[in-house]
């Protein structure tokens, strides 16, 4: 009796080394450093400081690029899990922002970008559960302290129930086939999808934000076109009354430019309402409130779009896929879409659906429950031994559920091969509409901004000497707008394809938009009619 409970302890702690053990597989203690987790490296997208355009620094008020103006300053995330409204250094009566500064913050405090991280820690902490054996030692015991035997038991033997009936049982399951490593590459499988998902929503976020700065931009260039020539038609009309008055002009043309001044009055409103709900747009994806008086640096026309080609993607830095300098569209297509974050998320389901099935088919030897027990009766007769016991598979023995998961895989990798294949072609489709977009830019570029502004000033260097009348001005400046909102759209078309090859081939957005320093181009010239 006196060594019984060292000997439970003994026989406990074995069967407790024994169960860590796994069936043999060698499993370090508490304090013993673990081998890191084998995961594929997931790319951040960050962007270096992109060159703001010194006409964005010079046009349209005060506007800073980042040698001038401090970064955004990103408030951290509140305790509570809410996000607090990013802090702009302000030193004008507006939010001056860059590109890079709005990449910076759809990165930091997207509500959709910050949702998706936490689940980061839940994909981490499911590996912890993964690596801790799942079963604890079973312990059962039995005792009789009052006993009481009948008096033909008593005449029989004095001793009968003189002492107390003990019973102590230690079990602990064993899996004999190293299940535990199928669940630790099931868990590491579903956080690399974690880590890639996340990716991608990075990368939705990157190129939403592009999107709908280039868009406001877009909206602004409209809307300052439509205010110049506004004011170019309210200007005609004060110069054409006065010449009605002076019996110089019919009344048939004031009555024209009359109306039409009024309907680019109301061309106007309805531009700056769009670059208004554009700015909106673009402060909801970034969260900022909508009271915050934001103002955009740069121009459309300050932006240089780079070709989609191997020979300049060859030297693009912190691409998953080296691309040669040679590769034509299809190989590029194929190359980027293959290093697609959504892309090598599915793949990262195939490989946790593979570490099913091998759990599965471990499972099906079954657990082994064994352990040490002691015993002694009311005759004072002690017992030492071990008991164990295995569940038959006689009516279930695992097959169904490895067919499951089998079907699994192959509806994993059917998924993987589907998405691939839609990878490639979207970004196909996506390099192709910008390439068209880029040339049409270079083709029109130089006409739209040197060409027409100095055949217009002739024009009204030949309305002062009297050889063009007014109308001749007024069509000729109309010309210009529909050029200028031509060439606008053409730009819009370049940025808007350029955001889309971001998402479709998980390029980073300064791989094909880069700022360029270009001179300050001189406004349009003023009209100089005479009787002003």
């Amino acid at each position: 009796m006196s060594n019984r409970p060292a000997t439970l302890v003994i026989s406990l702690a074995i069967c407790t080394l024994l169960a860590r053990g796994g069936g043999g597989a060698e499993r370090p203690g508490p304090l013993a450093p673990r081998a890191p987790v084998a995961m594929p490296a997931p790319r951040v997208y960050r962007l270096p400081a992109l060159q703001t355009p010194r006409s964005a620094q010079e046009s349209n008020g005060p506007r800073y690029g980042p040698a001038l103006r401090p970064p955004a300053r990103v408030q951290p995330a509140a305790p509570s899990g809410q996000m607090r409204q990013t802090a702009i250094v302000q030193s004008s009566p507006q939010y001056v922002l860059t590109l890079p500064q709005a990449f910076e913050l759809a990165l930091t405090q997207n509500p959709l970008v910050v949702a998706q991280r936490a689940a980061e820690g839940v994909g981490v902490a499911a590996i912890g559960v993964a690596r801790r054996y799942p079963f604890n030692p079973f312990f059962q015991f039995q005792a009789t302290p009052i006993q009481k035997a009948p008096a033909s038991a008593t005449a029989i033997e004095p001793n009968a129930a003189t002492k107390i009936y003990q019973y102590y049982l230690v079990m602990v399951n064993f899996e004999l086939a190293h299940q535990r490593r199928y669940r630790e590459r099931n868990a590491t499988a579903a956080l690399s999808n974690v880590r890639w998902t996340i990716q991608q929503t990075e990368l939705q976020s990157l190129a939403l934000t592009e999107q709908l700065y280039f868009t406001a931009l877009y909206r602004r260039g409209l809307r300052d076109v439509a205010r110049a020539n506004a004011e170019l038609n309210g200007s005609l009309l004060s110069i054409l009354e006065r010449q009605l008055d002076a019996g110089q002009a019919s009344a048939a043309d004031v009555a024209m430019v009359r109306l039409d001044a009024r309907s680019t009055v109301q061309v106007l409103r309805l531009a700056e309402t769009n670059y208004q709900t554009a700015l909106l747009d673009l402060g909801r994806q970034l969260n900022l409130p909508p009271s915050a008086p934001l103002q955009l640096a740069g121009e459309l026309q300050d932006w240089r779009w780079m070709p989609a080609t191997g020979e300049h993607l060859s030297r693009v830095v912190g691409l998953r896929s080296v691309i040669s300098n040679t590769a034509d569209v299809e190989t590029i297509a194929a190359e980027l879409a293959a290093g697609r974050p959504d892309v090598l998320a599915a793949q990262a389901n195939i490989a946790a659906a593979q570490a099913s099935i091998s759990l599965a088919r471990a499972d099906r030897l079954p657990t082994l429950q064994f352990g040490p027990y002691y015993q002694s009766d009311d005759f004072g007769i002690k017992y030492y031994g071990f008991r164990g016991q295995v569940q038959q598979g006689a009516l279930n023995g695992g097959k169904p559920l490895v067919r499951q998961r089998q079907a699994e895989t192959r509806q994993q990798r059917i998924t993987y091969e589907q998405l691939r294949a839609r990878a490639k072609l979207e970004a196909l489709t996506a390099i192709d509409r910008y390439e068209r977009a880029r040339r049409l830019v270079e083709e029109t570029g130089a006409e739209a901004q040197f060409d027409v502004p100095i055949e217009l000033k002739k024009l009204e260097e030949q309305f002062v000497a009297g050889e063009v009348d007014a109308l001749r001005i007024f069509n000729a400046r109309s010309s210009l707008v529909r050029l200028q909102q031509a060439y606008l759209d053409t730009l819009n078309e370049a940025a808007q394809a350029a955001s889309l090859v971001t998402l479709a081939t998980g390029l980073p957005p300064d791989a094909l938009v880069q700022g360029v320093v270009r001179e300050t181009l001189p406004p349009l010239p003023p009209p100089s009619f005479p009787g002003r």
